[in-house]
């Protein structure tokens, strides 16, 4: 009897010793939280909601507007300032490769601790995949290393180092010859609008800074105008300015402009694909009345790129499109192919720190790497899909060029 109880008692200490080593062995993968990831495209890995927003932004019944925004770990303090600044929800896709771990340990840092980025921001996660490498593995939600006290404490050293990080990258990337990796612009635009937390998308890149009470102004009429099936598109105006102040009101804005410091956006460089007519009338409304409006705008052509806010279910961007070489356009051609009218708001705008008279060395290289690698076959596939899915749109928005 004794014998059997000794048995039974070192069977037990010897399974119990292998749950321990189970457990000492793959603690990572029993107690930190995974995000599963797709693969798109056999390049990319992809997955929605790293970090999820925790406000709903319904309590008046209406759909909030999300701001749908991307980029690398470079412009993650953008972000957070947006979080600040935007009144809505916020869907950020952020592009990540193996120097990136401090990135995503840095934000979910912020979204932990920082109450208005984890009340508005949603984090997608996208990242290209290794040579031969056959299946997407999930990404491990990074452990709390420290307090919140202690991070907002040292917040400041901290974001020194992830750029620091991100500038070693660029250093990195820029002494690799071959192959030339490039920023795939349109998939992160589409994996920012698919993750978002609401149906209604604002569409703009992460640089701009938008007037005040922006989600709030445009909250009803975008939900009276836009339900993924009427095709109706609004647009935003933009501008630029050179000085230290950036206005976030209609009157300051106002000013700025009879004064000669604000300017419409890219008014000096490439202006046919911003321009939006009938500034003074729009400058009119907005002064008369403190309600958003809209009136429809003609489509400006193949060349003409405009944030705009959109359904969920409208049109997203062609994500085969090569980096810098009309991949805001596509979407706007599109839009126009598919029949969808384009109603300029009043009231709101975004504006632009710092005046573009040129492209920078970077983007011209990229444009011309486009040009020569992927232009010539975005192009035949991008002008077959539209003419195959609108037939009957052609001469309404002209043909589309690159």
């Amino acid at each position: 009897m004794k014998l059997t109880h000794g048995l039974l008692f070192v069977t037990v200490l010897f399974a119990w010793s292998l749950v321990l080593f189970y457990i000492a062995t793959n603690e990572v993968k029993m107690f930190t939280p995974t995000m599963q990831t797709v693969m798109f495209d056999e390049q990319y890995c992809l997955g929605y909601n790293f970090l999820r927003s925790q406000k709903s932004f319904r309590e008046d019944g209406l759909e909030p507007v999300t701001l749908t925004t991307h980029g690398t770990s470079g412009i993650i303090e953008e972000i957070e300032k947006k979080s600040l600044s935007w009144d809505g929800p916020i869907s950020f896709a952020l592009f990540i490769d193996y120097h990136s771990k401090f990135a995503l340990e840095y934000i979910a840092d912020v979204h932990r601790c920082n109450q208005k980025f984890q009340e508005k921001v949603s984090v997608q996660i996208a990242f290209r995949i290794s040579p031969y490498q056959m299946f997407c593995q999930p990404i491990q939600y990074p452990k709390p290393l420290r307090s919140c006290e202690d991070f907002i404490r040292n917040r400041n050293k901290i974001i020194k180092t992830l750029l620091s990080i991100n500038f070693a990258e660029k250093k990195y990337r820029r002494q690799i010859d071959a192959p030339f990796q490039l920023y795939p612009f349109n998939i992160m635009r589409n994996l920012a609008r698919k993750g978002a937390q609401s149906d209604l998308h604002l569409l703009m890149d992460a640089d701009m800074i938008t007037s005040d009470g922006f989600a709030t102004k445009v909250k009803k009429i975008s939900n009276e105008m836009i339900d993924g099936k009427n095709k109706k598109a609004l647009v935003i105006r933009r501008f630029e300015t050179n000085g230290k102040v950036i206005p976030r009101d209609n009157e300051k804005l106002k000013a700025g402009f009879d004064n000669n410091t604000i300017f419409e956006f890219h008014h000096k460089f490439f202006f046919v694909g911003h321009r939006i007519p009938d500034i003074q009338k729009w400058f009119n409304v907005s002064g008369k009345t403190n309600k958003v409006s809209s009136w429809e705008i003609p489509y400006l052509g193949a060349q003409w790129e405009t944030p705009v806010i959109i359904h969920r279910d409208d049109v997203y961007n062609a994500d085969y499109f090569p980096a810098r070489i009309r991949d805001v356009q596509s979407l706007i051609y599109k839009l126009c192919r598919a029949n969808y009218t384009f109603n300029l708001l009043s009231h709101v705008f975004s504006v632009h720190e710092g005046v573009k008279v040129e492209d920078t060395m970077y983007s011209k290289v990229v444009s011309e790497h486009s040009r020569k690698y992927g232009r010539n076959k975005a192009f035949t596939r991008y002008v077959k899909e539209m003419d195959d899915l609108y037939p009957h749109t052609t001469k309404r928005c002209g043909r589309f060029q690159m």
